[in-house]
């Protein structure tokens, strides 16, 4: 049973490590590492590329992380995990790219659509209200991210320590991806959205 925990870490890694930002923005003519926030995600694909290709990126990274992950918990809720794991670390840490990838929201999203339904949709909705508020798709990141252990650890039961760890873990994984957002929003420097 253990060689499926690699199996699926192996595979969402390498599928979440395509980078779909990066090539539609090739396709239209720009390269997302040198234009706007020199990120290859989808938020830097609505800024520099547009609102159509910004929304067919947030599909396409979404479904990579729900894909695999939906595909390995069938086996079982703790390969589902490490699909989890995989897919987000691949998308932050794209090979493709030299290691440096998108923040892992959208991503991220997917996988947790696929793993815990009901925490997924609670934090969406902390990342809409904060989004809405601040106009700044940061802050509504890592909202979220904070949120997630909390909300899951409150409406899962039972509480699956490996899961609630899993939580953890991605929220330390999304303040590592965004470190120079959160140094800009306490210089007061950060961008909004709209």
């Amino acid at each position: 049973m253990w060689y499926w925990y690699v199996v699926a870490f192996v595979v969402s890694y390498f599928l979440g490590s395509i980078p779909f930002g990066y090539i539609v923005g090739r396709i239209k003519g720009h390269d997302l590492r040198k234009e706007g926030s020199c990120n290859v995600g989808t938020t830097n694909v609505f800024r520099v590329v547009g609102k159509k290709e910004g929304i067919m990126v947030f599909i396409l990274d979404l479904l990579k992380g729900f894909i695999p992950v939906f595909y390995f918990a069938q086996i079982s809720p703790y390969v589902g995990i490490s699909a989890v794991l995989g897919a987000i670390i691949g998308h932050v840490t794209t090979p493709f790219l030299r290691f440096r990838g998108g923040k892992g929201i959208a991503t991220g999203f997917g996988s947790l659509l696929a793993l815990m339904f009901v925490p997924a949709l609670l934090i969406l909705a902390v990342w809409i209200i904060l989004l809405g508020v601040t106009r700044r798709v940061s802050v509504g990141s890592l909202g979220a991210a904070i949120a997630l252990p909390i909300f899951y650890y409150f409406t899962s039961d039972p509480i699956l320590t490996p899961m609630l760890i899993i939580t953890v873990l991605i929220t330390i994984i999304v303040f590592i991806a965004h470190r120079s957002n959160v140094r800009r929003l306490i210089r007061g420097e950060e961008k909004r959205i709209f």
